[in-house]
């Protein structure tokens, strides 16, 4: 066994006495062999603890900024080969959040996000997400297949029931709103023909959703506003 440690570090042949230098061999490449596999699990569930940093907003668990850009590229795409039967975008965020900050505490406040993005998830589908613009503001992308009516039908409810959950914990319970925003797209709307153009599109329906929440909220928030898509 020993030769055959001195065969394999140096490559060089000391003694011939096998089968004791093959077990030498054997051994330390398996140990070799085992620190690699060990590396390789290492490295595995570094990139998988990154991936997830990059998907999902750490405090809400909904999908990061950047993975939503993903995603509603992609559903331009499915939309231009036929996959889906209309494209939404929903953009809301929370009314007078920086009063509930300010009486109730950040804590409170931070709570409210998670428990907000729970109440989404609860109804939405599987094919749908929601994902963090940053602080209050977040983003519906309803990618199903679905009809004209999807969408603000389903907003209506999730707008509902958040204005009759009571959020907090003890003495700091308190109610609160949203106001939403929402762009859609059919399939005969669509002129993209390239990629500079399905990006141009993802952004302007953003952008749309963004000016009907501002819409909503100046018809005294705690309301859903439907935008008209104009490519």
């Amino acid at each position: 066994m020993i030769t055959g440690l001195c065969d394999t570090f140096t490559g060089i042949q000391v003694v011939d006495l096998p089968p004791l230098s093959w077990i030498g061999s054997f051994s330390v490449t398996s140990c070799i062999a085992w620190v690699l596999v060990l590396h390789i699990d290492d490295l595995y569930e570094e990139r998988r603890l990154l991936s997830n940093r990059l998907m999902y907003d750490h405090l809400t668990q909904a999908f990061s900024r950047s993975y939503l850009e993903i995603r509603l590229t992609e559903a331009v795409n499915l939309m231009r080969r036929g996959e889906l039967s209309g494209l939404s975008v929903c953009v809301f965020d929370v009314d007078n959040f920086k009063n509930i900050n300010d009486q109730y505490g950040h804590a409170n406040g931070d709570a409210l996000l998670t428990q907000i993005t729970t109440i989404i998830k609860d109804n939405i589908r599987q094919s749908d997400c929601i994902a963090r613009l940053g602080g209050d503001e977040f983003v519906i992308l309803f990618a199903s297949k679905q009809d004209e009516n999807y969408a603000p039908t389903t907003v209506e409810r999730i707008r509902e029931r958040i204005a009759k959950t009571d959020f907090g914990k003890g003495e700091c319970t308190f109610s609160t709103s949203c106001s939403f925003g929402i762009v859609s797209v059919m399939p005969e709307q669509l002129t993209v023909t390239n990629v500079d153009e399905v990006q141009d599109l993802a952004n302007q329906m953003l952008s749309g959703a963004d000016e009907a929440l501002y819409r909503a909220k100046n018809q005294g928030k705690n309301a859903v506003c439907i935008a008209t898509f104009n490519d």
